[in-house]
């Protein structure tokens, strides 16, 4: 082999060497960029979610309100596991608070509840059940609590209606308004009222709230908030011992006493005390004497005219067990009537000879059998029920004595 053959197999395997130096290079130098792009990658993947993790939470996943400080009330339930003593656990089926604020629970009876956290019922119900089951653990678990809240009037229309339910412990007037919307064009909230029970629990001026900045108002379970409209037309009251009692509008700024005693039908005839009748407003009571033609006091909207009860009377007397005067607030039935004097003397009385006796001196001859459930007695009637006819056997042998005797006497001198 010459010369020029050795160096070109020389050269020849150089260049092959070159050219596999080069792609060894290459891919030496794609692996290095390629894993240092993942690194990157991976390193910088959670700092750039991490904001997004940090501001955006679902309602789901929004942290229940503190319970530890908040006091049953009536219509809260828990559910209480009795450790060791299954049969004293009811984890399944929450027991109530009642409307007297007890709960009843077996093996140690009526508890207590409303007005008592958690952590307070809990060792409640442990030294209760201490008694009996020495070595019993209590646990007490409450359900979270729902305050159901009815608002209506100047508010917006909801999809679920009027009905707002808040799953928290306690709410308040300005939360509720806010969750049913306030109708600002049409509402007056100079006179928000709150009813609780069926009964007026208070008025509130929003902007005067708002203005000073509370107190806020605490509502329990069941509250109704009503937003007037300033277009509606404000009504009056009246109650008490008249035909209609009620709620009328009125279309002026005041009506007199007397008229608004007309729109409830007028009194109860006898059982109204006219003389000392009342208009109730927000700021004070006015006694007013409706009997007199000149009365010259007036209702304005969302006054109150109140009419007391008279102290009626009707009288029972004869063969009943308890004869007597006895105060009614409306008319009784006659059947009523002599329940009320405790029944008939069943030796004695004869109940189809009742004389009844009304207030205008009219009698009428009754009997019980026929009209105890028909005829009614009004205040000042009189009923007097009468006495059977009974046979006294002593004085019928004197009599037959006496006669025999006579007899005897005007034969033998005949």
């Amino acid at each position: 082999m010459n010369i020029f053959s050795r160096c070109r197999r020389f050269f020849t395997s150089s260049d092959c060497f070159a050219r596999l130096f080069t792609n060894s290079f290459l891919i030496f130098l794609s692996v290095w960029v390629y894993i240092s792009f993942s690194v990157l990658v991976f390193a910088e993947g959670p700092a750039i979610e991490a904001p997004a993790t940090e501001t955006e939470i679902s309602p789901k996943d929004a942290a229940p309100p503190d319970l530890s400080t908040y006091q049953l009330e009536v219509g809260d339930s828990f559910v209480v596991t009795v450790d060791g003593y299954q049969e004293y656990s009811k984890e399944r089926i929450p027991v109530p608070v009642q409307q007297d604020g007890y709960v009843s629970y077996p093996l140690i009876g009526l508890i207590k509840v409303a007005g008592l956290t958690v952590s307070e019922l809990e060792a409640e119900m442990q030294s209760a059940f201490a008694k009996h089951l020495p070595t019993a653990r209590v646990f007490v678990t409450l359900m979270r609590p729902k305050r159901t809240i009815l608002v209506f009037g100047a508010v917006e229309p909801k999809a679920r209606g009027n009905l707002h339910v808040f799953e928290i412990g306690q709410v308040y007037l300005l939360q509720a308004l806010a969750s049913a919307g306030i109708n600002y064009e049409l509402a007056d909230l100079t006179d928000i009222s709150i009813w609780r029970n069926g009964k007026l629990f208070k008025r509130v001026d929003y902007l005067d709230l708002i203005s000073a900045g509370g107190p806020d108002i605490p509502l329990k379970d069941h509250d109704t908030i009503f937003v007037p409209s300033v277009f509606q037309q404000r009504p009056v009251r009246v109650i008490g011992a008249v035909v209609a009692p009620g709620t009328y509008p009125i279309t002026e700024p005041q009506v007199s006493a007397t008229q608004a005693l007309k729109l409830a039908g007028g009194s109860r005839a006898d059982f109204a005390n006219l003389h000392k009748s009342e208009i109730i407003t927000t700021e004070k009571r006015i006694l007013v004497d409706l009997t007199t033609e000149d009365v010259d006091a007036v209702l304005g909207p969302g006054d109150t005219l109140y009419v007391p009860l008279a102290e009626a009377k009707i009288s029972v007397t004869g063969a009943v067990e308890k004869p007597g005067q006895y105060i009614i607030t409306e008319p009784v039935l006659l059947g009523q009537a002599i329940a009320i004097a405790g029944g008939f003397n069943e030796e004695r009385a004869n109940p189809k000879k009742c004389l009844l006796t009304r207030a205008d001196g009219t009698e009428e001859e009754l009997n019980f059998d026929q009209v105890h459930s028909e005829v009614y007695l009004n205040p000042n009637d009189q009923l007097r029920v009468r006495e059977r006819t009974r046979l006294d056997w002593r004085v019928i042998t004197f009599a037959t004595s006496f006669v025999n005797l006579l007899v005897t006497v005007l034969i033998r001198y005949r």
